[in-house]
């Protein structure tokens, strides 16, 4: 196992003021992760090397590209808003700290994508954030979508979303802490230094929705869908913005 995630395993994912039904349907699902988690930092790792082997420049703008593809402000606003109407008016009092969370995830999202915009205006490559309205590869992902990144419609159950915090934030984080142990660069330091923490908040949202909420069979079950989904052979790799496909 990668030091990077045994030290992520021991500081985030294992601690828990919870106990019950909740946390260990969770701690079932994380033995589902662990591979795919310490597959994803090994080639974050080995992409980092590459890119410095490259002797150019061009993969921050690569990545800062597809950063804003995956986290700018019309995609951000897309995806935090199909989260926040997946709990009907009924439900708001159940599911009042999801809320929260979800509209305190909207700025950090926003604020993401600014930072990637921010490595492409800083290193030269665009002179206005406009011109990435241009630019389909600051536009498209070239991977599935099942969490609202494009759609603006309910997701079946309150807690689905669970499931992608708990296994896509922590690759999130997983990905910028390998980053960081290789690529010196100031640029994509301050990038990825930046929103470190609120990466980290995010995959804590999945982990207290599911340690918290997640008690019955019937609510498990939604969350165990996504997780069967997400750990299909389809999406085994970083995204472009940590270094992944081109």
């Amino acid at each position: 196992m990668q030091p990077i995630l045994k030290h992520f395993l021991d500081k985030w994912v294992y601690p828990t003021g919870f106990t019950g039904p909740g946390v260990e349907f969770r701690l079932r699902q994380t033995e589902r992760c662990l591979p795919l988690w310490d597959k994803l930092v090994t080639q974050a790792i080995q992409f980092a090397e590459n890119d410095l082997k490259s002797g150019s420049d061009e993969y921050k703008a690569v990545r800062a590209r597809a950063g804003y593809a995956a986290e700018g402000p019309f995609m951000s606003l897309k995806q935090m808003s199909t989260q926040i109407v997946s709990v009907t008016v009924d439900e708001q009092p159940q599911y009042i700290d999801l809320q929260r969370m979800r509209a305190r995830q909207i700025w950090d999202e926003v604020k993401h994508g600014q930072l990637h915009a921010d490595v492409l205006l800083r290193g030269g490559w665009i002179k206005r954030e406009e011109e990435l309205m241009d630019d389909p590869r600051a536009n498209m992902q070239p991977k599935l979508s099942y969490f609202g990144m494009t759609q603006m419609f309910p997701h079946i159950h309150p807690l689905a979303r669970a499931g992608q915090h708990y296994y896509n934030e922590s690759m999130a984080c997983l990905g910028i802490a390998a980053t960081l142990s290789v690529i010196d660069d100031d640029l994509v330091r301050h990038q990825l230094r930046s929103q470190e923490a609120e990466e980290l908040m995010h995959f804590m949202e999945g982990k207290y929705q599911i340690d918290a909420y997640a008690l019955t069979p019937e609510d498990q079950k939604p969350i165990e869908e996504v997780f069967d989904f997400l750990l299909r052979p389809w999406a085994p790799e970083p995204s472009r913005a940590l270094g992944g496909s081109k």
